[in-house]
């Protein structure tokens, strides 16, 4: 598995906090390729490996209460197998292993003594940056540990910085892994020991906090018990976590398609979203096939943000803008993957190229007969190459040649998901929903992207229900697809 997949399969939040348009898509269309966490009260199902590591927690259980709390009957252990693996194991004395495990434990709450400044608790476990929340920080839950998980061994690959340490009251262990794009992934981690609350927790750390700030934080931790108890039985465990193997994705994505399978629409025509526009009538229910068309206004290239409302510009936007006010140049690192154990990722070489705003004006139409009410609405950027009567897509990251293996991009240009967007409400996830259209009533609606200048050529824009900028689905090849090209 390459570096990238690892660290961006790490929690940024129920469902995917990054990006706000594919949480919403999971909350309506139950989009399955978005991880989900499980919490330290979840039943066990089967997980891939990599889908625990994306979400994941690790709680610790051994004992009654009167015999292990306060006992040193555990231990953590770091073992260097490689020059950048290392294994992790927790250890039990004999009398400790013999211990029956609890049918139930105390349901806790996780409570943070410290956080550092501009930052809050976004939801139970993830801490984000006031400025960009839902991104970096720290993410933290929890799981049980059963009599399995002192034979189980954890191995963590990429490894640049390992630790054994105390953190606060707990023990612990301190890893940091190769980051080659510093860009929102979480690239260190903490697995810390909470024997009083017969669990251990897993503390995902975000590439904008520094270990110091890490530590500190999970120094500062508390598990704070409740009133409810949960039963153990069914609880996810480390050793479900350890030993699952990684999922293997049955479902075939496509990423090219003949010319004659997909519709290509011009600017100022218009056209039905097939099949898929939930709404909701007046009465609440809900309609997961409202009659709504849209049609492309207009498209203009700009090489600043002046188009856009500076109220509703990400702030991932407004650093890829430089001094003079227009938008910098995005570095492209070619990358030849390691295999982790004794050799890491490597640049090759790198590229500057210039960036361009992207920005569309379309218009949105209710054709029923009844008032659509909080109407979702997406607008993501395909990348398509056409050749011999097939379109393509291109994925930059997935892109290889002669001694690189990958492509990673330094700035916003590498995401085609619809992060500007005009009309909002506050409802959902990403609050990108039309609140309210009367039976003929349109809205005009304003969306931007930042992308190279050396792929406007390239450009589609999809407006389908689903929204996908990574493969063609159903909902895309029924609607159809914009041509936005430059």
């Amino acid at each position: 598995m390459k570096l990238e997949d690892i660290k961006k399969e790490m929690p940024k939040t129920p469902e995917m906090i990054h990006n706000r348009i594919q949480d919403e898509i999971k909350k309506q269309m139950e989009n399955e390729q978005i991880a989900v966490f499980p919490t330290q009260n979840a039943k066990k199902t089967k997980w891939s490996r990599t889908r625990v590591a994306a979400v994941a927690a690790v709680c610790i259980l051994g004992v009654s209460t009167s015999a292990y709390a306060g006992s040193k009957w555990y231990a953590m252990h770091l073992e260097k197998q490689g020059t950048y693996q290392v294994a992790t194991k927790i250890s039990a004395n004999e009398q400790s292993k013999m211990t029956a495990i609890p049918d139930e434990i105390p349901d806790v709450k996780i409570q943070a003594g410290y956080l550092p400044d501009e930052m809050e608790e976004v939801e139970e476990g993830k801490f984000s940056n006031l400025e960009t929340p839902y991104q970096g920080g720290f993410s933290m839950s929890l799981m049980l540990l059963d009599k399995q998980d002192f034979e189980s061994v954890l191995t963590d690959n990429h490894v640049v910085e390992s630790e054994e340490r105390n953190f606060g009251k707990y023990e612990g262990v301190y890893l940091r892994y190769q980051d080659l794009e510093q860009s929102g992934s979480y690239n260190q981690r903490i697995y810390l020991m909470c024997p009083d609350e017969y669990r251990m927790a897993v503390i995902y750390v975000g590439d904008d906090m520094s270990k110091e700030e890490a530590v500190k934080f999970a120094e500062n931790i508390s598990l704070v018990k409740t009133d409810k108890m949960v039963a153990t039985k069914d609880m996810y465990s480390w050793s479900d976590f350890v030993s699952a193997e990684p999922e293997a994705d049955t479902r075939e994505m496509v990423t090219s398609v003949s010319s004659d399978e997909l519709k290509l629409w011009k600017t100022g025509e218009e056209f039905k979203i097939s099949p898929d526009v939930s709404a909701e009538d007046e009465n609440g229910n809900s309609i997961e096939s409202a009659d709504v068309s849209v049609k492309v206004d207009s498209v203009q290239i700009s090489d600043d943000l002046s188009l856009l409302d500076e109220n509703k510009i990400p702030e991932e936007w407004k650093k890829a803008v430089g001094e003079d006010g227009k938008l910098v140049e995005n570095q492209l690192s070619y990358i030849k993957t390691g295999d982790g154990v004794e050799a890491l990722d490597e640049v090759v070489k790198t590229e500057n190229v210039k960036q361009k705003l992207v920005f569309v004006t379309a218009t949105y139409k209710n054709n029923s007969e009844v008032t659509l009410n909080h109407i979702l609405y997406l607008g993501n950027l395909m990348l398509l190459k056409a050749k011999d009567d097939t379109y393509q897509l291109y994925i930059e990251n997935e892109q290889s040649g002669d001694n690189y293996d990958c492509i990673h991009s330094s700035s916003v240009a590498k995401a085609f998901e619809m992060d500007y967007y005009s009309v909002q409400e506050a409802y959902g996830n990403g609050g990108n929903y039309i609140s309210s259209l009367k039976s003929g009533e349109c809205v005009q609606i304003e969306m931007a992207w930042i992308v190279d200048e050396n792929q406007l050529s390239n450009m589609y824009l999809n407006l389908s229900g689903n929204g996908s900028s990574s493969e063609f689905v159903d909902s895309t090849l029924e609607t159809g697809i914009v041509d936005i090209r430059q």
